[in-house]
């Protein structure tokens, strides 16, 4: 998949994007960045999705991000770091839950998005059969 990558982009355009090729994952940015196998500061996340990358982009660039299912998250993560100045973070949902994937960023994004598929159903318990000797 590609990404456009522009100063007059906003960071939720970037997100979409990315979301759309990867439906169980999402892509955060923050202010300050973070190093392999270890997740960002949460005072660090920019919360505003109508932010233009301009505005947080070390040097304005434009560009086109290629990101590959095969490619792990800290790979994708170094590339917007070192292409175009900008410090993001992969995340995998887990039911309602969003983790950081510096864990399990050995994995491809391709692996990461079916973990998240597969934790879907977290919270869901199978009926208990009911054991009849119990009762009185």
């Amino acid at each position: 998949m590609k990404i456009q990558i522009s100063p007059e982009r906003t960071i939720g355009e970037v997100q979409d994007a990315f979301r759309e090729a990867y439906p169980f994952l999402q892509i955060v940015f923050f202010s300050k960045p973070h190093r392999v196998f270890k997740g960002s500061h949460a005072k660090y996340l920019i919360h505003d999705r109508d932010q233009q990358l301009g505005a947080i982009m070390a040097e304005s660039k434009e560009g086109f991000l290629t990101l590959e299912p095969n490619m792990p998250p800290f790979h994708a993560e170094r590339l917007l770091e070192d292409e175009f100045g900008l410090y993001v973070q992969v995340m995998r949902k887990s039911g309602d839950t969003w983790l950081v994937t510096s864990v399990t960023d050995s994995l491809t994004l391709e692996q990461q998005n079916a973990k998240g598929r597969a934790g879907e159903n977290v919270h869901f318990l199978p009926p208990d059969e009911m054991d009849y000797r119990e009762q009185e």
